[in-house]
């Protein structure tokens, strides 16, 4: 297990269009479940990026903004909070501001991008990333969010992603593995 510094790494970045989208965004994948389809990825969008198109797709999707802030269904998510959109919510309105670079946690296969809002609506929210359990588990989202002031040394009974944005570090940490130690607030990721 190895903590990243998102800032200096040497990622494997690739200019990819979102679903509904009409231009690019660089995208570097940091960790995929080939089994279940899970995978973190850090996002650099371009300025003034956006998607015109309404749909939805069938990943769940969560994302922390390191700087900039994205837009999404009319709200939105800045440094400090996390978005959280349920598999099949509508996505609509979507866009971001300068210097945008976020992360991102899809739960599920990737693609299934569906013109039209959803109905019955589906969940989209933005929280706050204050101590304690942000978005705990619930009926139709997988895995959990929650932030610690202090979590090294702690050993988890599933694997889990760990974000520090403040200082732009994250590392995937496997079941049963204890926590590395990582500057400020740690978002931690639960993916079951």
């Amino acid at each position: 297990m190895v903590v990243v510094d998102l800032r200096t790494a040497d990622l494997e970045w690739r200019e990819l269009t979102p679903a509904g989208a009409d231009a690019p965004a660089r995208m570097a994948v940091l960790h995929h479940d080939p089994v279940r389809g899970d995978r973190t990825v850090l996002v650099d969008f371009p300025d003034d990026w956006r998607r015109d198109a309404v749909g939805r797709q069938p990943s769940q999707e969560e994302m922390v903004a390191l700087s900039g802030a994205m837009w999404l269904s009319g709200r939105r998510s800045a440094p400090g909070q996390l978005l959280v959109c349920a598999p099949w919510a509508t996505r609509l309105e979507t866009r971001n501001e300068p210097d945008t670079r976020v992360v991102a946690w899809f739960s599920g296969k990737a693609g299934g991008w569906v013109e039209g809002p959803a109905d019955p609506p589906r969940e989209v929210r933005v929280l706050d990333l204050a101590p304690g359990v942000v978005r705990p588990p619930a009926e139709g989202l997988q895995g959990s969010v929650e932030v610690r002031e202090h979590a090294v040394g702690t050993v988890l009974e599933t694997g889990v992603d760990l974000l520090w944005p403040a200082s732009h570090r994250w590392a995937h940490v496997p079941a049963g593995e204890p926590l590395p130690a990582g500057e400020g607030p740690v978002v931690i990721k639960r993916w079951v």
